[in-house]
């Protein structure tokens, strides 16, 4: 088998894509390449090759992994879609997951519930958006149900406080300004009747 070219990852540069004269290819760093002294035209026997497959791109793709977790924490799909932008193949990427599922490097449900407790300190919002927000992360209904449950997140709270937060300064309350208070907690997730009952609340009785 020949490798008929090594090409630069558009996504990522520091990694390549190795193609061989049977169709074959797979994806390592540049660095790596160039240690296995992998050039266009090289030749490699079957026995390398299935090296290369089985420990070298696996070890550079779990590499690649520990270090975008490192960064900070990540769901298992935010894994999965950056080993795929570097190249490596599904089989791979599955590999890998799984073993750091195993070793708690990868866990969503934990993700999870740090997402909620995250946002609920810096831009609280209801449990329907965050939801959705980590349903966009990959994060399986019925994980994001759990996390849900067990950080049990007072949306009634969450509303008044917020309300309280952003218009405390007015002492004139009119229709526009109502008007805005409902979409700004509307824009929050919430629920109409969650809307109605914390401008209920925060509005001072006439």
């Amino acid at each position: 088998m020949k490798i008929i070219s090594i090409e630069k990852n558009q996504k990522v540069s520091s990694v390549c894509t190795v193609l061989l004269d049977n169709n074959i290819s797979f994806s390592l760093p540049k660095k790596r390449i160039e240690l296995l002294e992998l050039k266009e035209g090289s030749s490699l026997s079957e026995e390398t090759l299935n090296y290369i497959l089985d420990t070298e791109v696996y070890a550079a793709a779990r590499s690649a992994a520990v270090s975008f977790l490192a960064m900070k924490l990540r769901s298992s799909w935010e894994v999965s879609q950056r080993l795929f932008d570097m190249g490596y193949e599904e089989v791979v990427v599955e590999r890998v997951i799984e073993s750091l599922r195993e070793i708690g490097y990868i866990d969503d449900l934990d993700y999870s519930r740090k997402y909620i407790s995250e946002k609920t300190k810096l831009k609280p919002k209801a449990s329907r958006l965050l939801a959705m927000e980590l349903s966009r992360r990959g994060i399986p209904e019925n994980i994001i149900e759990t996390a849900l449950d067990e950080c049990a997140l007072d949306e009634s709270r969450l509303a008044l406080e917020l309300l309280r937060k952003r218009y405390s300064r007015f002492t004139y309350f009119d229709d526009k300004l109502i008007q805005k208070m409902k979409a700004f907690l509307t824009g929050r997730g919430f629920s109409y009747s969650q809307v109605s009952k914390a401008i209920s609340s925060f509005l001072p009785e006439e």
